[in-house]
């Protein structure tokens, strides 16, 4: 088997995500990774009994967990699922981890396919440059049934979401980054290769965005200890200022863009001590882009 396909038959790859209600970005993701994946093997965890996501997520495997508390959401969220992961990885040789509106795309003429490029991957865990793909001023709604792609080709490059999002051994993935000390005195490694992308789906359908702010809103401002802070409780005029800045960028040729955003997140990795967790630097905006068609393929 040559090199590029390189792919072991018998490499199990799943992937896992969490929603409450958000059925558009939701679509996405199934529609995305089933094709890459196979549906049997993704795992839905649903917060909150929801037949609209069962419905949407058919022939995939639906975890429904009780809404009846949002005290410290972030924290027992990203413990469970963190345990729901270490528990596939009995079971599969990867975990893919993301939100519903994340969907990871690796370039094919670096890597084949999504499955080929796992299958290549030697260290324990992977990060991806972010792309938050976004909707234009003169671009209409779109239709439910179709890719992303087929409609959006804008996006900005950012630091916030160039994400760990895959994982081959029992490390977890914490704050956008993932732990690398372990109880061993072998650490975990990761890697952080050209030609990965995560593209965010939170600003590329206005009117899913809009629903989805309702929900943020509510959360955040719901008094609990733990639920997600200002980004959240402002939702509003963090998506405002999102579009805003948006529009002032000028466009960057692809390839220029990439290369710019791969040098600078990865010259200043944020690594923490206290917890062992590395992470990408927080910056929101490194380049506005077009995404090239095989984006759409």
């Amino acid at each position: 088997m040559s090199s590029r396909s390189g792919l072991n038959p018998g490499m199990k790859i799943c992937a896992i995500t969490m929603v409450y209600r958000d059925y558009w970005a939701l679509a996405q993701w199934i529609r995305h990774y089933s094709k890459h994946l196979g549906i049997e093997n993704l795992y839905v965890v649903v917060h909150g009994p929801d037949p609209k996501v069962n419905e949407i997520a058919q022939g995939a495997n639906i975890w429904t967990i009780p809404r009846d508390s949002l005290e410290g959401f972030d924290k027992r969220r990203n413990k469970m699922l963190n345990q729901f992961q270490a528990g596939l990885l009995q079971f599969y040789d990867w975990v893919i981890r993301t939100d519903a509106d994340e969907l990871i795309c690796v370039d094919p003429d670096l890597h084949g396919s999504l499955k080929q490029f796992l299958a290549q991957t030697t260290d324990d865990a992977v990060f991806a440059i972010g792309l938050n793909v976004y909707e234009q001023a003169e671009e209409q709604d779109m239709p439910d049934d179709v890719s992303v792609f087929d409609c959006r080709d804008a996006a900005v490059i950012t630091g916030n979401y160039s994400k760990a999002w895959a994982v081959k051994a029992d490390t977890p993935l914490m704050r956008h980054g993932v732990k690398l000390t372990n109880e061993t005195d072998k650490p975990y490694s990761y890697s952080f290769p050209q030609g990965a992308y995560l593209a965010h789906l939170k600003f590329a359908s206005i009117a899913a965005l809009a629903d989805g702010n309702v929900t943020r809103k509510a959360v955040a401002r719901s008094g609990a200890p733990g639920v997600p802070g200002w980004g959240w409780k402002r939702a509003d005029a963090h998506t405002k200022r999102f579009f805003e800045k948006a529009e002032t960028l000028d466009f960057t040729p692809w390839s220029d863009a990439v290369a710019l955003a791969h040098e600078t997140i990865t010259s200043d990795m944020k690594y923490d001590e206290n917890d062992g967790v590395i992470r990408s630097p927080g910056i929101p905006f490194l380049a506005k882009t077009r995404l090239p068609k095989w984006f759409k393929t």
